[in-house]
């Protein structure tokens, strides 16, 4: 369990600092983006001012003449370009003031892209405000933007439409430093983890020894419920203990969930709690039982159910503090419960303890032989018993009696901690 938790806890701190790293490296790239976003638009801008000081003063009603010069100035603005190592237009628009189209040019080596963009954009923004776009085309990222083309004096003389491309050094650079500031990240959280990681898993550790004292804690209570309870009913706490590990290893070879093992584990140390509210006239008459004593000793049922119903962690037990004077036939009490509707750790509980007291020795009574007791047990089944349980503990008992009949009560409670902690380490 401890392996595990170390092991959980690496991964959750790899996965926790791989996520920061990413999402703040992510976060760096992006806004050097925006920035380099800002940049270019800047720098087109003025590039397409620098255009603007070289046209005529109006771009509107130019005529043939106007228009050829116009022309001119674009083709020498395209062909400047390569002198712009910040990079450069390869597509140029003129509009008039009143939107109209006046002259465009394409350099020579761009009209893929001229014809990639061509349904884009193409509208006009507000007053003093540019529209962007951008676009990855052949590998290249270009900037697609419209805005308005002002003469010297500040006065718009119409509407400039371009596509930039942005040089790949400079975009190199901006994913450079995305990566350096991941990597950045990285390290500090790899650092700071491993300077969390082994205060983290001495809290855990002194957690699991303090979650351990308390489990031996409540685990040792049921064990002196259950022996205090053997006592008064002149019993011993051995039987207890095999009783128990006799449940155990039947719930174990059907297959019972570990969750419904807990349930036999507390139920079978404290099947007979209620008992103690029975007096002692009735239970410790030797004789036989009358009528309305019998009927007082069925109430120490429902006394139990009510004293494990008080907590929390003990309401599991009631499966078998209630049900494991049912039979499966009805007959039983004290509701008379048939077949499934009897839980099943009930109905374990049920042949392991008729078991161990057959095969035990009492003050009134000698053990009956093995083969006897089950040959009794046999003639239950389907009446008292669930016969297919039965059938499984009948391969079973002959190895577990023989291990268990001889043994003292310091080696069966020895057995019996190692199979609880088994099923209760780490379930609280």
């Amino acid at each position: 369990m401890a392996d595990s938790f170390h092991h959980r806890l690496a991964r959750r701190l790899i996965i926790g600092g791989l996520a920061i790293a990413a999402t703040l490296g992510g976060g760096v790239l992006w806004l050097d983006l925006e920035r380099i976003d800002q940049d270019f638009v800047a720098m087109g801008s003025a590039e397409a001012q620098r255009l603007s000081e070289r046209l005529p003063t109006g771009l509107d009603n130019l005529d043939p003449a106007g228009r050829q010069a116009v022309d001119g100035e674009l083709d020498r603005f395209i062909a400047e370009r390569v002198r712009n190592t910040n990079g450069y237009f390869v597509v140029v628009e003129l509009y008039d003031t009143a939107r109209v189209m006046v002259a465009d040019t394409v350099a020579t080596d761009s009209t893929e892209v001229e014809k990639a963009v061509d349904i884009s954009i193409h509208h006009f923004p507000k007053e003093g405000r540019t529209l962007t776009a951008k676009h990855l085309i052949g590998g290249h990222i270009y900037l697609q933007m419209v805005g308005p083309l002002t003469n010297a004096a500040g006065r718009q003389i119409g509407w400039f439409e371009g596509v930039y491309r942005i040089p790949t050094p400079i975009l190199i650079q901006v994913l450079t430093r995305g990566l350096r500031a991941t990597m950045l990240v990285l390290v500090a959280v790899a650092a700071t983890s491993a300077l969390l990681y082994p205060m983290l898993a001495s809290l855990n550790a002194g957690l699991v020894a303090r979650s351990r004292a308390l489990l031996h804690a409540n685990l040792g209570t049921l064990e002196a419920l259950g022996s205090a309870i053997a006592k008064r009913d002149s019993d011993t706490a051995d039987h207890s203990y095999r009783v128990t590990l006799y449940a155990i290893r039947l719930a174990q070879a059907v297959g019972l969930p570990p969750a419904d093992m807990r349930a036999l584990i507390k139920g079978a140390f404290l099947h007979d709690v209620g008992k103690i509210a029975i007096p002692d006239a009735v239970l410790l008459k030797p004789g036989k039982l009358d009528a309305d004593e019998f009927t007082i000793m069925r109430t120490h049922v429902q006394h139990g159910l009510d004293i494990v119903g008080r907590f929390d962690w003990l309401a599991d037990a009631a499966a078998v503090v209630g049900g494991h004077h049912e039979k499966v036939d009805g007959s039983g009490y004290p509701a008379g419960l048939r077949g499934d509707d009897i839980p099943i750790p009930a109905r374990i509980f049920a042949i392991a303890d008729v078991f161990d007291a057959l095969t035990s020795r009492r003050p009134y009574k000698e053990p009956f032989p093995l083969e006897q007791a089950l040959a009794m047990l046999d003639d239950g089944a389907g009446h008292h018993f669930d016969a297919a349980l039965m059938r499984t503990f009948r391969t079973l008992a002959p190895a577990l009696h023989h291990h268990l009949a001889g043994q003292d009560e310091a080696a069966l409670q020895g057995e019996l901690r190692g199979l609880t902690e088994i099923y209760f380490a780490g379930s609280e």
